[in-house]
């Protein structure tokens, strides 16, 4: 209500009226009220009230006509808000609380409005109340609401900024300023977003629909460099037409929380040593390209990759130089598969990439023709320089029908059959492998029940010497007596040689058993000559074992003059090489003689031969029954003897054979022309026999 300046107009005949007069209109009025008010002179005396004013007790109960209302009055603030009204006619408002007749308190609106004479003095207050009980609480919740809101806002450190569409003007909280800096664009909304995040924001803001709130994440394309991470919700308001007339977005500065969690996954999804993702991250991807190719029919490829011979390259260059060796792997699966492409690290040397949006196998080799590439550049490390390479194994979902979750089998069977191959290559899976590598696992599983059940023997194959034309000795090989399929040789169970675990089993049965053997032929008096098993890579692995020969030895009393060992140039010129020639040099000073076996068919050189204590060089014996290849029967032989080594000839079947390596001066013969392999009980006899 606002200050009315009463005039007074002339009254036909009846002249100016007087203020007593019109004191006496304005109380007749509030009388007659037909709703709550109340009038009070200029000494702020009550001088009228309504019927309604009364009934609900607005003002104390035992105030009556002529009292000063100032009494009446809540606080010293409304008491100079009157008398304000009356001096300067200021109009005011209160809200007051009040029970009326016991009841629930209701929420009043009193207003004061001052009446004026001409010359500006306060004849009257006039006060009118109204019960505004609900659009108060209306009011108070909204507020409070409001109240709520900052105190989110500032509590989660949340900036609005309102953009109008029509007029342009934009409004940005001042929760927080440095939000604020950046987020008060006018034009174009992405000009905000950094050049790495624009084209996944742009995308979804084109796919935004009017009316939905949206939600992004995204770094600043700040000046300086900071980066910032920011989650804006943003949606447009529609107007009475429809139409977007106001976009809203909330601000968040989320760049701690984002690197909290980026530090959460870096423990959680990422190898240490390499920096690649690891199983765990591997098969969170895996799934995301299995769940694509289940509903879109996507083809993806996966890629399955194992060092070789890693083990070897700890054991004798160092944990260091394996370290180094995946760091630089790593670098190089990067450097030939896709940006998009998922590349891991499982373990160990194990290794995995997924490759999603492929079109044919073509597109999944190339990659991995491109890192057999870079495989075969040298490898730095501590001054030295070594080659490495791997096996991999590599499977295609092409089938839509086939179940994609048996692709990591399928990979893997693949890379079994790359390093059954001789290693350093890459396969494709094919369903036909499936059925082999169940046959090897069988396989694997029947051979430790063999070993178990001590099916294992060994058999003993004769050498002979030219010069003497006596038996030297006898080299043990492997038999399996199967209780079914009768005596089985290697080439029937090689796969059980190829398993760590297995090969180191049937490398100590060998051992032990020959040693046996040769005790048992020393006690019943029986000349052997020597006795040679083979030494396979996994048994040099422990790094003792020349103090376990000896030891072995020592315990069953037999002499290191009866003892060779052979080891194939594989194993001599592997990884291991320096393991290798320490323990066969250690041998060889205790008196084991040391036979190097199936020369030729590895990558050893004579000159590296100088480097080892080899008393024997063994021939193998596709070079001596292939007659084509007599010029290198011959320069073996001749640079054998030079150096100081006894040749011996494998796999010798008939006399022209024989007639031949003795005219090139080979020393010792082995093979069926003399005896096949014998059990150990009819050894005696052919020694008793031989000769005559």
């Amino acid at each position: 209500m606002t200050s009315t300046a009463v005039r007074h107009p002339v009254s036909a005949g009846r002249g100016d009226q007087s203020p007593g007069f019109q004191m006496e209109a304005f109380e007749t009025f509030v009388r007659h009220a037909p709703f709550a008010a109340a009038l009070l002179d200029d000494a702020f005396r009550l001088t009228a009230v309504s019927a309604g004013w009364t009934d609900h007790a607005l003002t104390p109960q035992d105030m009556g006509i002529g009292d000063d209302f100032r009494r009446a009055l809540l606080s010293p603030e409304d008491v100079e808000s009157l008398e304000r009204c009356v001096a300067f006619g200021e109009p005011f408002s209160r809200y007051r609380s009040i029970a009326v007749n016991g009841g629930e308190p209701r929420i009043w609106r009193t207003e004061f409005a001052a009446t004026r004479l001409e010359g500006g003095r306060t004849q009257a207050v006039v006060i009118t109340a109204r019960d505004v009980s609900g659009f108060a609480e209306t009011a108070l919740k909204a507020e409070r609401d409001q109240q709520r809101l900052k105190m989110a806002l500032e509590l989660d450190d949340l900036m609005v900024r309102e953009y109008d569409l029509k007029t342009g003007e934009v409004y940005c909280s001042n929760t927080s300023p440095e939000l604020e800096r950046w987020c008060t664009f006018k034009i174009d909304p992405l000009e905000i977003v950094h050049p790495d995040d624009l084209e996944r924001v742009a995308e979804l803001v084109r796919n935004r629909k009017d009316g939905e709130a949206q939600v992004f994440e995204f770094r600043l394309n700040r000046d300086d460099g900071v980066e910032t991470w920011v989650r804006s919700v943003g949606k447009k308001f529609l107007g009475a037409d429809g139409k977007p007339e106001r976009l809203v977005n909330l601000f968040k500065d989320i760049t701690d929380r984002r690197r909290a969690t980026e530090a959460v996954e870096t423990l959680a999804f990422k190898d240490p040593l390499t920096g690649l993702p690891n199983r765990a991250y591997f098969q969170r991807k895996f799934q995301e390209a299995v769940d694509a190719s289940e509903l879109v029919g996507e083809l993806f490829g996966l890629i399955m990759i194992d060092v070789d011979h890693f083990k070897d390259i700890n054991d004798t260059l160092g944990h260091d130089a394996g370290d180094a060796l995946l760091k630089r792997l790593s670098e190089m699966l990067h450097a030939a598969f896709r940006a998009g492409d998922t590349v891991a690290r499982l373990g160990g040397d194990e290794f995995a990439v997924i490759l999603r949006g492929l079109h044919s196998e073509a597109d999944m080799m190339r990659p991995v023709a491109a890192l057999q590439e870079l495989l075969r550049r040298p490898i730095e490390h501590a001054g030295r320089s070594f080659s490495v390479s791997a096996s991999i194994g590599a499977a295609l979902h092409g089938d839509l029908d086939a179940d994609p979750s048996h692709m990591i089998k399928n990979a893997d069977i693949a890379l079994y059959r790359a390093k059954d191959e001789g290693r350093n290559r890459s396969v494709v899976f094919t369903p036909a492998m499936r059925s082999s590598l169940e046959q090897r696992i069988e396989l694997l599983r029947d051979v430790r029940a063999a070993i178990t059940a001590k099916e294992f023997v060994l058999y003993y194959q004769p050498v002979i010497d030219l010069a003497s034309n006596s038996v030297a000795g006898f080299e043990a090989l492997m038999r399996w007596d199967h209780p079914e399929q009768g005596i089985l040789t290697p080439d029937r169970f090689m796969a059980a040689f190829e398993d760590q675990d297995l090969s180191l089993k049937l490398g100590d049965l060998a051992f032990e058993s020959a040693l046996k053997q040769m005790r048992d032929w020393m006690d019943q008096g029986v000349e052997f000559g020597r006795v040679a098993v083979n030494i396979s890579a996994a048994q040099f692995r422990s790094g003792r074992l020349a103090e376990e020969v000896q030891e072995r030895l020592a315990r069953w009393n037999v002499p290191c003059s009866r003892l060779t060992i052979e080891v194939t140039e594989n194993v001599y010129m592997g990884w291991g090489a320096e393991m290798v020639a320490d323990t066969v040099r250690a041998l060889h000073k205790a008196g084991v003689m040391i036979a190097l076996d199936d020369f030729g068919t590895g990558y050893a050189s004579l000159a590296n031969l100088r480097h080892f204590p080899i008393d024997r060089l063994k021939i193998d014996k596709s070079f001596v029954q292939n007659i084509e290849d007599a010029a290198i029967v011959k320069a073996v032989i001749t640079l054998g003897s030079s150096m100081g080594m006894k040749v011996v000839a494998e796999g010798v079947e008939d006399q022209a054979q024989l007639d031949a390596l003795a005219g090139y001066g080979c020393d010792q013969i082995q093979g069926y022309h003399f005896s096949r392999p014998m059990p150990a009980e009819m050894a005696p006899g052919y020694l008793e026999r031989f000769g005559t």
